[in-house]
């Protein structure tokens, strides 16, 4: 989704008042539904899709329209999640990988409570990049991700706490420097296998 916001508003906004007559964006509060499914990359055609698919029963106000709209792409793109993940362990070009793990990170996000995944945007970034500094930029991505995942999460401080003391027995004769880097291993390994997300890498792992 490249386009601007307004661009991304007006051809939405204009499709469903053709289509929903009854509905009107009145101010702020309205232009925020739009806003929300522009922040968690909801692409304008999915959401005009759904809008003429729900002409047989309408919404009768904008909010249940935006809680559709958002609850119908969380679904799809559970459906497509398995699907992308074989795809991912297959070989891609690098575009193609980038891809794909933007499309399962998503579904990741999406099922949290976040107000967007514009994080995600860094992998789009990354494939302007020749595969070697691809690779380096992943990494740095890869952490900046594993950050923002666990303080969108309700159970945040249990999960410290549980890393905290698997590692306790090591903590007062391992050097800081290594103790730091399996802590933040530990968590990564925890959070992985939690929403089953792959190695960022652009090589294919078995």
């Amino acid at each position: 989704m490249d386009r601007s916001f307004s661009e991304y508003a007006s051809d939405i906004i204009k499709y469903i008042s053709e289509t929903f007559p009854h509905l009107h964006f009145k101010g702020i509060e309205d232009q925020k539904i739009i806003k929300h499914w522009y922040y968690l990359r909801i692409p304008s055609n999915f959401v005009k899709k759904c809008v003429t698919e729900m002409e047989g029963d309408s919404p009768k106000t904008l909010k249940e329209l935006g809680r559709r709209i958002e609850k119908l792409f969380k679904l799809e793109k559970r459906k497509e999640r398995d699907k992308i993940s074989q795809l991912y362990r297959s070989p891609l070009t690098t575009s193609e990988r980038l891809q794909c793990l933007y499309d399962i990170l998503q579904d990741v996000l999406l099922s949290l409570p976040v107000d967007n995944v514009l994080i995600l945007d860094r992998l789009k970034e990354i494939r302007e990049f020749d595969d070697e500094l691809v690779e380096e930029q992943l990494e740095i991505f890869e952490d900046d991700f594993f950050a923002f995942l666990l303080n969108n999460l309700s159970d945040k401080d249990e999960i410290l706490k549980e890393v905290t003391a698997r590692l306790e027995r090591y903590r007062f004769y391992w050097d800081e420097k290594i103790y730091k880097i399996t802590y933040k291993a530990l968590i990564k390994k925890i959070l992985r296998k939690r929403y089953e997300i792959p190695e960022f890498t652009i090589v294919v792992v078995d």
